[in-house]
């Protein structure tokens, strides 16, 4: 055997030695814990120590119970602290409200004082301007019943003639849209002033020049047929009846002018007539001046077409009747406008 293999039989036994000494030490140290685990609970019991771990379980459960109650009461007062500073928050927000309210309050009371006040300027500024229109627009209506002055208007002042008959136009669907469903009583300074405007109307359409001049010109022949449109939209009232007898004496003026006579064809003036006619509630004064229109545009008139219509639709009958009763004037025109339809009707059918 050489020197090396001597070396490790003596390294390996005395390993052998040295894991033989632990394995007692171990032993001996087993045996002891279990002789100290026996006699643990004696000794526990002896020494009073569970009295003394209960008790301690005791206070640190109270402890516990106290850092508990602690801990609620504190986040109890957090959450009341907080609860109180949005109440303060909402109080404030709820007085700056209260503060604006109160200011816009008394901003909308001042506007709507300032609204009254413009209100009652208004009306009296609209009041002034229909009175000043209305003593105007009178006084001209007596100056256009001269001839000679609506000749001069018509020279020399056309293009102000055509505004006027434009602002006619406006003020009379204005009015009627109105007082559509009855008139205001004719002392009324809107109803003076619409009558202003509508007498002048007629004065111009008294004159040869001046009825051609309602025919061409284009717030002309627009008024004519807002007149026909709205005549049998007018109330039956007394009142309207200045404004009725102006209406017709415009058309009959027109009806005498050879291309205000085809115009008012082509507005269909016979429904007109003919609703006014049936009307037993209106006066012999307006039924009178229907029958004078009759007349007029029956005159020598050729064409077929506006024959048929008229005797078609108009109330023979209601014209007999008073072309039979003890009226004077009324009755002759009746008589004349029957005589007139019977002779044109040798044109029906002719073309």
């Amino acid at each position: 055997m050489n020197v090396d293999a001597q070396e490790d039989q003596t390294n390996l036994q005395d390993e052998e030695k040295f894991l033989i000494s632990v394995e007692d030490t171990l032993n001996i140290v087993e045996k002891s814990i279990h002789n100290f685990i026996k006699d643990v609970p004696e000794a526990l019991v002896n020494s009073g120590l569970s009295l003394d771990l209960e008790k301690l379980n005791i206070q640190d459960g109270q402890k516990i119970q106290d850092l508990i109650c602690s801990f609620r009461k504190s986040d109890s007062d957090r959450k009341h602290k907080e609860e109180n500073e949005k109440i303060s928050t909402l109080e404030l927000e709820c007085a700056q409200l209260r503060s604006q309210l109160h200011q816009q309050m008394d901003e909308n009371k001042k506007a709507q004082e300032e609204i009254v006040y413009l209100r009652e300027q208004i009306l009296n500024q609209s009041t002034y301007c229909a009175t000043l229109g209305a003593v105007l627009g009178n006084l001209t209506w007596r100056a256009s019943r001269c001839p000679e002055i609506v000749e001069v208007w018509l020279s020399g002042f056309q293009n102000k003639i055509g505004e006027f008959l434009s602002i006619t136009d406006g003020s009379f669907v204005a009015f009627i849209n109105t007082y559509r469903n009855a008139f205001p009583p004719t002392c009324n300074v809107e109803y003076k002033f619409i009558i202003g405007l509508l007498g002048i109307v007629t004065n111009i359409s008294a004159t040869p020049k001046g009825r051609e001049f309602l025919i061409i010109e284009p717030n002309g022949r627009a008024f004519i047929q807002k007149m026909l449109k709205f005549m049998p939209t007018l109330p039956l009232s007394q009142g309207s009846l200045s404004l009725k007898r102006l209406m017709l004496m415009t058309f009959y003026n027109v009806s005498m002018n050879k291309t205000g006579l085809q115009y008012l064809f082509e507005l269909r003036i016979g429904d007109v007539l003919s609703y006014y006619l049936k009307n037993n509630s209106l006066s012999d004064e307006i039924q009178f001046l229907c029958l004078r229109i009759l007349q007029s545009i029956t005159y020598d008139l050729t064409n077929p077409k506006y024959i048929q219509d008229l005797i078609t639709n108009l109330p023979i009958d209601k014209i007999d009747d008073i072309a039979t009763s003890n009226k004077d004037e009324m009755s002759t025109v009746a008589k004349l406008v029957l005589k007139q339809l019977r002779d044109l009707q040798k044109y029906i059918g002719s073309n």
